[in-house]
């Protein structure tokens, strides 16, 4: 099975992964643990949120740990367990909704389990790499590294954590105030990448127009892709946000960005396109 051309942080259908793995369905791989036959790999599916028909599982990412229930019948439970001993590598897929596209994480590696006898046995796994800061730095560390301009490189690290010359021309361009709110208070805005850092060149991680200045709950849930904003600058939520929701959380249904620069828009797009949560057909 060619795990070669996944990207962490990218998302995928199953038909995409299916054709890629050379399956004649995608129903080969509909289930939430797949070991291909002959392979030293097992693939998790996971969702978070799972349609009502289906067992409900409880499973949820928490940083950079996986908490995840096995199978009910138990069938995988010992290939899971015994993966590390036996060398396989366990590769994670996660969604927060059904029917959306699934986020790729990478290899997660086994802290802890509790045998199930007549429930599911219930996981613990550690994600090699959690999308923060600081594993994207290390990830990336060789591309800053290859910048000639020491004082560039700095302020291409600077970015990833919404510091430096990237904070401050945001704080530039919309005054001081959340992008979405207005409200003026620079200690507590956040400077966001619009299409991700670690999904962007070297002079996007720079740029202006790739970002936005937000309050942090507006700020984690567009990182997140619970939120994400249309082409005219209105707000939109991902049916993986319930809507009793919003209020706990500090958000508006009819919020929208104050301005928007056509330089905006292809960030915007990618974010919409691939970051936020939103449902697909046949994912």
């Amino acid at each position: 099975m060619n795990l070669s051309f996944l990207e962490i942080g990218t998302k995928y259908t199953r038909p995409e992964l299916a054709e890629r793995w050379g399956y004649s369905s995608h129903h080969a791989i509909g289930k939430g643990v797949v070991t291909p036959q002959g392979e030293k790999v097992v693939i998790l599916f996971v969702t978070r949120i799972k349609q009502e028909a289906l067992t409900q599982y409880e499973d949820a990412l928490s940083g950079d740990l996986l908490f995840w229930e096995g199978q009910e019948k138990h069938g995988t439970d010992d290939r899971v367990i015994g993966a590390q001993k036996a060398g396989d590598e366990v590769h994670l897929f996660y969604r927060e909704i059904h029917h959306s596209p699934f986020e790729y994480k990478g290899r997660v590696l086994l802290l802890s389990y509790q045998r199930g006898t007549d429930s599911s046995s219930r996981f613990v796994f550690r994600l090699e790499h959690d999308q923060g800061a600081a594993d994207d730095l290390e990830r990336f560390r060789s591309e800053i590294d290859a910048v000639p301009e020491v004082t560039e490189r700095e302020e291409l690290r600077k970015a990833r954590v919404g510091q430096g010359r990237f904070r401050k021309l945001l704080l530039e361009r919309w005054g001081s105030r959340c992008a979405v709110t207005g409200v003026s208070m620079p200690a507590v805005l956040m400077a966001s990448h619009i299409k991700p850092w670690r999904c962007a060149g070297n002079a996007e991680r720079l740029d202006p127009n790739n970002g936005l200045l937000l309050l942090p709950q507006y700020d984690k849930l567009f990182d997140k892709g619970y939120v994400s904003f249309d082409a005219g600058g209105g707000l939109m939520v991902s049916p993986a946000l319930p809507e009793d929701r919003f209020d706990l959380l500090g958000i508006r249904a009819e919020a929208r960005l104050a301005r928007l620069v056509p330089e905006h828009q292809p960030f915007l797009s990618f974010h919409r396109d691939r970051v936020f949560i939103h449902r697909e057909e046949d994912a």
